[in-house]
Protein backbone atom coordinates (compact mmCIF):
# COMPACT_ATOMS: atom_id res chain seq x y z
CA UNK A 1 0.00 0.00 0.00
CA UNK A 2 1.36 3.41 -0.97
CA UNK A 3 0.81 6.33 1.48
CA UNK A 4 -1.96 4.64 3.52
CA UNK A 5 -4.49 6.71 5.44
CA UNK A 6 -5.00 6.24 9.16
CA UNK A 7 -6.78 2.97 9.91
CA UNK A 8 -6.13 1.40 6.50
CA UNK A 9 -4.49 -2.01 6.25
CA UNK A 10 -4.01 -4.87 3.80
CA UNK A 11 -4.69 -8.51 4.67
CA UNK A 12 -3.13 -11.12 2.37
CA UNK A 13 -4.21 -14.75 2.41
CA UNK A 14 -4.07 -17.83 0.19
CA UNK A 15 -1.09 -16.92 -1.97
CA UNK A 16 -0.56 -19.29 -4.89
CA UNK A 17 1.86 -19.52 -7.80
CA UNK A 18 0.94 -20.15 -11.42
CA UNK A 19 2.90 -21.10 -14.51
CA UNK A 20 0.49 -19.15 -16.71
CA UNK A 21 2.02 -16.15 -18.46
CA UNK A 22 0.62 -12.67 -17.99
CA UNK A 23 -1.25 -11.29 -21.01
CA UNK A 24 1.03 -9.36 -23.41
CA UNK A 25 1.25 -5.60 -23.06
CA UNK A 26 -1.13 -3.65 -25.27
CA UNK A 27 0.57 -1.86 -28.14
CA UNK A 28 -0.27 1.76 -28.88
CA UNK A 29 0.05 3.74 -32.11
CA UNK A 30 1.83 7.07 -31.59
CA UNK A 31 1.56 9.87 -34.13
CA UNK A 32 4.05 12.68 -34.78
CA UNK A 33 2.50 16.14 -35.19
CA UNK A 34 3.14 17.77 -38.55
CA UNK A 35 4.00 14.45 -40.22
CA UNK A 36 2.24 11.30 -41.40
CA UNK A 37 4.53 9.15 -39.24
CA UNK A 38 2.87 6.45 -37.14
CA UNK A 39 4.85 4.46 -34.60
CA UNK A 40 3.66 1.34 -32.81
CA UNK A 41 5.03 0.29 -29.45
CA UNK A 42 4.23 -0.84 -25.93
CA UNK A 43 5.18 2.60 -24.62
CA UNK A 44 6.24 6.06 -25.78
CA UNK A 45 9.79 5.00 -24.91
CA UNK A 46 9.56 2.40 -27.70
CA UNK A 47 8.07 5.02 -30.01
CA UNK A 48 10.81 7.63 -29.55
CA UNK A 49 13.49 4.97 -30.09
CA UNK A 50 11.73 3.94 -33.32
CA UNK A 51 11.50 7.59 -34.35
CA UNK A 52 15.22 8.03 -33.78
CA UNK A 53 15.95 5.06 -36.03
CA UNK A 54 13.81 6.57 -38.80
CA UNK A 55 15.88 9.78 -38.79
CA UNK A 56 19.27 8.24 -38.04
CA UNK A 57 20.47 8.24 -41.67
CA UNK A 58 19.35 11.85 -42.18
CA UNK A 59 21.20 13.15 -39.11
CA UNK A 60 24.00 15.67 -39.56
CA UNK A 61 26.29 17.01 -36.82
CA UNK A 62 25.13 20.43 -35.66
CA UNK A 63 27.32 23.24 -34.41
CA UNK A 64 26.79 23.88 -30.71
CA UNK A 65 24.70 27.01 -30.18
CA UNK A 66 23.84 29.20 -27.22
CA UNK A 67 20.48 30.47 -25.98
CA UNK A 68 21.46 33.92 -27.25
CA UNK A 69 21.97 32.50 -30.74
CA UNK A 70 18.60 30.73 -30.69
CA UNK A 71 16.94 33.99 -29.67
CA UNK A 72 18.81 35.90 -32.38
CA UNK A 73 17.56 33.42 -34.98
CA UNK A 74 13.97 33.86 -33.77
CA UNK A 75 14.29 37.65 -33.86
CA UNK A 76 15.54 37.41 -37.44
CA UNK A 77 12.57 35.20 -38.29
CA UNK A 78 10.29 37.70 -36.57
CA UNK A 79 11.69 40.55 -38.69
CA UNK A 80 11.08 38.53 -41.84
CA UNK A 81 7.53 37.56 -40.80
CA UNK A 82 6.65 41.19 -40.02
CA UNK A 83 6.90 41.93 -43.74
CA UNK A 84 3.84 39.80 -44.44
CA UNK A 85 2.29 39.83 -40.93
CA UNK A 86 2.71 43.44 -39.72
CA UNK A 87 0.75 42.80 -36.50
CA UNK A 88 2.93 39.87 -35.48
CA UNK A 89 4.16 39.72 -31.88
CA UNK A 90 7.28 38.00 -30.49
CA UNK A 91 7.01 36.71 -26.91
CA UNK A 92 9.71 35.00 -24.84
CA UNK A 93 7.96 32.92 -22.21
CA UNK A 94 10.62 32.44 -19.54
CA UNK A 95 10.13 32.82 -15.80
CA UNK A 96 11.52 36.12 -14.53
CA UNK A 97 11.71 37.82 -17.94
CA UNK A 98 9.88 40.99 -18.96
CA UNK A 99 8.42 41.92 -22.32
CA UNK A 100 6.20 38.94 -23.16
CA UNK A 101 2.97 40.98 -22.85
CA UNK A 102 2.68 43.75 -25.49
CA UNK A 103 -0.04 45.45 -23.43
CA UNK A 104 2.27 45.68 -20.37
CA UNK A 105 5.99 45.64 -21.34
CA UNK A 106 7.12 45.68 -17.68
CA UNK A 107 5.10 42.63 -16.71
CA UNK A 108 7.31 39.73 -15.58
CA UNK A 109 6.48 36.27 -16.88
CA UNK A 110 5.76 33.71 -14.16
CA UNK A 111 3.98 30.95 -16.05
CA UNK A 112 6.35 27.98 -16.00
CA UNK A 113 6.16 24.99 -13.73
CA UNK A 114 8.28 21.86 -13.83
CA UNK A 115 8.96 18.82 -11.69
CA UNK A 116 11.13 15.74 -11.99
CA UNK A 117 10.08 12.27 -10.93
CA UNK A 118 11.64 8.84 -11.36
CA UNK A 119 9.58 5.86 -12.47
CA UNK A 120 12.63 3.65 -13.12
CA UNK A 121 12.23 -0.01 -12.14
CA UNK A 122 12.21 -2.28 -10.32
CA UNK A 123 8.65 -1.98 -9.01
CA UNK A 124 10.00 -2.11 -5.46
CA UNK A 125 11.82 1.20 -6.03
CA UNK A 126 9.33 3.01 -3.78
CA UNK A 127 11.66 5.61 -2.27
CA UNK A 128 12.71 7.15 -5.59
CA UNK A 129 9.25 6.78 -7.12
CA UNK A 130 7.63 8.61 -4.21
CA UNK A 131 10.08 11.53 -4.32
CA UNK A 132 9.01 14.90 -5.77
CA UNK A 133 11.58 17.11 -7.52
CA UNK A 134 9.52 20.25 -8.00
CA UNK A 135 11.90 22.57 -6.16
CA UNK A 136 15.16 21.41 -7.71
CA UNK A 137 17.22 23.95 -9.67
CA UNK A 138 18.42 21.22 -12.08
CA UNK A 139 17.16 17.82 -13.14
CA UNK A 140 18.01 15.00 -15.49
CA UNK A 141 16.25 14.55 -18.80
CA UNK A 142 16.82 11.08 -20.15
CA UNK A 143 14.48 8.26 -21.10
CA UNK A 144 10.72 8.13 -20.48
CA UNK A 145 11.11 6.72 -16.96
CA UNK A 146 13.61 9.43 -15.87
CA UNK A 147 12.44 12.79 -17.20
CA UNK A 148 10.54 15.83 -15.92
CA UNK A 149 7.07 17.15 -16.65
CA UNK A 150 6.85 20.82 -17.65
CA UNK A 151 4.12 23.32 -18.39
CA UNK A 152 4.29 26.76 -19.99
CA UNK A 153 1.32 29.08 -19.52
CA UNK A 154 0.12 30.25 -22.95
CA UNK A 155 -2.85 32.31 -21.75
CA UNK A 156 -1.14 35.58 -22.77
CA UNK A 157 -1.61 34.56 -26.42
CA UNK A 158 -5.00 35.98 -27.50
CA UNK A 159 -7.73 33.52 -28.42
CA UNK A 160 -7.83 32.84 -32.14
CA UNK A 161 -4.27 34.09 -32.75
CA UNK A 162 -2.30 32.54 -35.60
CA UNK A 163 0.86 30.81 -34.36
CA UNK A 164 3.53 31.67 -36.91
CA UNK A 165 6.60 30.14 -35.23
CA UNK A 166 7.66 28.70 -31.87
CA UNK A 167 10.75 27.16 -30.27
CA UNK A 168 11.33 25.28 -27.01
CA UNK A 169 14.75 26.02 -25.47
CA UNK A 170 16.53 24.20 -22.63
CA UNK A 171 20.00 24.78 -21.17
CA UNK A 172 22.33 22.08 -19.89
CA UNK A 173 23.64 22.50 -16.35
CA UNK A 174 26.53 20.08 -16.97
CA UNK A 175 28.42 19.08 -20.15
CA UNK A 176 27.15 16.14 -22.17
CA UNK A 177 28.78 12.82 -21.12
CA UNK A 178 31.73 11.89 -23.30
CA UNK A 179 30.12 8.56 -24.20
CA UNK A 180 26.88 10.26 -25.31
CA UNK A 181 28.14 13.25 -27.30
CA UNK A 182 25.15 14.68 -29.24
CA UNK A 183 27.50 16.37 -31.71
CA UNK A 184 29.02 13.04 -32.74
CA UNK A 185 26.09 10.61 -32.70
CA UNK A 186 22.41 10.86 -33.73
CA UNK A 187 19.95 11.57 -30.93
CA UNK A 188 16.18 11.95 -30.73
CA UNK A 189 13.94 13.79 -28.27
CA UNK A 190 10.16 14.05 -28.19
CA UNK A 191 7.51 16.14 -26.43
CA UNK A 192 4.57 14.09 -25.10
CA UNK A 193 1.47 15.99 -23.86
CA UNK A 194 0.04 15.24 -20.41
CA UNK A 195 -3.67 14.78 -19.65
CA UNK A 196 -3.59 15.25 -15.87
CA UNK A 197 -3.62 18.50 -13.79
CA UNK A 198 -0.37 17.68 -12.01
CA UNK A 199 0.87 19.73 -9.07
CA UNK A 200 4.46 20.93 -9.19
CA UNK A 201 5.29 20.20 -5.55
CA UNK A 202 3.24 17.00 -5.22
CA UNK A 203 3.66 15.01 -8.44
CA UNK A 204 5.71 11.82 -8.33
CA UNK A 205 5.71 8.46 -10.12
CA UNK A 206 2.55 7.35 -8.27
CA UNK A 207 0.51 10.56 -7.96
CA UNK A 208 -0.02 13.57 -10.22
CA UNK A 209 -1.36 15.42 -7.16
CA UNK A 210 -1.80 14.51 -3.51
CA UNK A 211 -4.18 11.56 -3.35
CA UNK A 212 -4.72 11.54 -7.14
CA UNK A 213 -3.06 8.64 -8.89
CA UNK A 214 -1.76 8.08 -12.39
CA UNK A 215 -3.50 5.13 -14.06
CA UNK A 216 -0.06 3.53 -14.38
CA UNK A 217 3.25 4.22 -12.62
CA UNK A 218 4.91 7.23 -14.20
CA UNK A 219 1.77 8.10 -16.14
CA UNK A 220 2.59 5.36 -18.63
CA UNK A 221 -0.96 4.72 -19.79
CA UNK A 222 -1.97 5.70 -23.32
CA UNK A 223 -5.26 3.84 -23.74
CA UNK A 224 -8.75 4.96 -22.67
CA UNK A 225 -8.65 7.98 -20.32
CA UNK A 226 -4.90 8.10 -20.92
CA UNK A 227 -2.42 9.75 -18.55
CA UNK A 228 -0.56 11.11 -21.61
CA UNK A 229 -1.68 11.44 -25.21
CA UNK A 230 -0.04 9.06 -27.75
CA UNK A 231 1.30 11.91 -29.88
CA UNK A 232 4.65 13.68 -30.13
CA UNK A 233 4.05 17.43 -30.44
CA UNK A 234 7.72 18.18 -31.13
CA UNK A 235 10.76 16.08 -31.93
CA UNK A 236 14.36 16.34 -33.06
CA UNK A 237 18.01 15.92 -32.03
CA UNK A 238 19.87 17.77 -29.31
CA UNK A 239 22.38 20.42 -30.38
CA UNK A 240 25.16 20.46 -27.80
CA UNK A 241 25.25 22.68 -24.72
CA UNK A 242 21.87 24.31 -25.33
CA UNK A 243 19.09 22.67 -27.31
CA UNK A 244 16.07 24.00 -29.17
CA UNK A 245 13.21 22.28 -30.97
CA UNK A 246 10.47 23.50 -33.29
CA UNK A 247 7.49 23.92 -30.93
CA UNK A 248 4.89 25.29 -33.34
CA UNK A 249 2.65 22.21 -33.31
CA UNK A 250 2.71 22.10 -29.51
CA UNK A 251 1.66 25.76 -29.14
CA UNK A 252 -1.05 25.32 -31.76
CA UNK A 253 -2.26 22.17 -29.98
CA UNK A 254 -2.81 24.06 -26.70
CA UNK A 255 -4.22 27.24 -28.23
CA UNK A 256 -6.73 25.72 -30.66
CA UNK A 257 -9.49 25.64 -28.05
CA UNK A 258 -9.75 21.84 -28.23
CA UNK A 259 -7.02 20.70 -25.82
CA UNK A 260 -6.49 21.74 -22.22
CA UNK A 261 -2.88 22.68 -21.49
CA UNK A 262 -1.65 20.18 -18.89
CA UNK A 263 1.96 20.45 -19.97
CA UNK A 264 4.26 17.81 -21.36
CA UNK A 265 7.15 15.45 -20.79
CA UNK A 266 10.39 15.84 -22.74
CA UNK A 267 12.23 12.53 -23.08
CA UNK A 268 14.73 10.87 -25.37
CA UNK A 269 15.94 7.68 -27.01
CA UNK A 270 18.88 7.19 -24.55
CA UNK A 271 21.56 8.31 -27.05
CA UNK A 272 22.00 11.55 -25.14
CA UNK A 273 21.80 12.27 -21.42
CA UNK A 274 20.98 15.79 -20.24
CA UNK A 275 21.12 17.54 -16.90
CA UNK A 276 19.33 20.86 -17.47
CA UNK A 277 18.43 23.98 -15.52
CA UNK A 278 14.87 24.21 -14.24
CA UNK A 279 12.66 27.27 -13.88
CA UNK A 280 14.20 27.74 -10.41
CA UNK A 281 17.69 28.34 -11.87
CA UNK A 282 19.47 31.35 -10.37
CA UNK A 283 20.21 32.99 -13.73
CA UNK A 284 17.13 33.90 -15.75
CA UNK A 285 18.85 33.10 -19.05
CA UNK A 286 19.44 29.50 -17.88
CA UNK A 287 15.75 28.79 -17.35
CA UNK A 288 13.71 26.89 -19.97
CA UNK A 289 11.77 29.03 -22.42
CA UNK A 290 9.27 28.92 -25.23
CA UNK A 291 9.73 31.64 -27.85
CA UNK A 292 6.54 32.31 -29.79
CA UNK A 293 5.72 34.50 -32.78
CA UNK A 294 1.98 34.97 -33.18
CA UNK A 295 -0.44 37.27 -34.95
CA UNK A 296 -3.59 38.35 -33.07
CA UNK A 297 -6.90 37.59 -34.74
Amino acid sequence: MYAPHAGESIYIDKISLSSEKLPPSVETTFTVAGTDIRLTGKSSADAVIALGKQFKDKWKPSQSQSVAQFEEQMRAKFAELKKTHPRAVLAILRDGEKGFDPTDPNRVYAGWKDAYFNSHGPDGNYLDRARNGGKSTTYEVFMRHRSPVMRVDLSSIPAGASILAARLVVVRSTPAPSDRDPEKEPTMWAVEPCNRPWEEYEVNAFEFAKGKFWKAVGGMEWQQDADFEPVFLAHGPSQGKDSSWDFIHAVRYWTDGKHENQGFMLHGDSHDYMKIHSREAEKIEDRPAVIVIYEPK
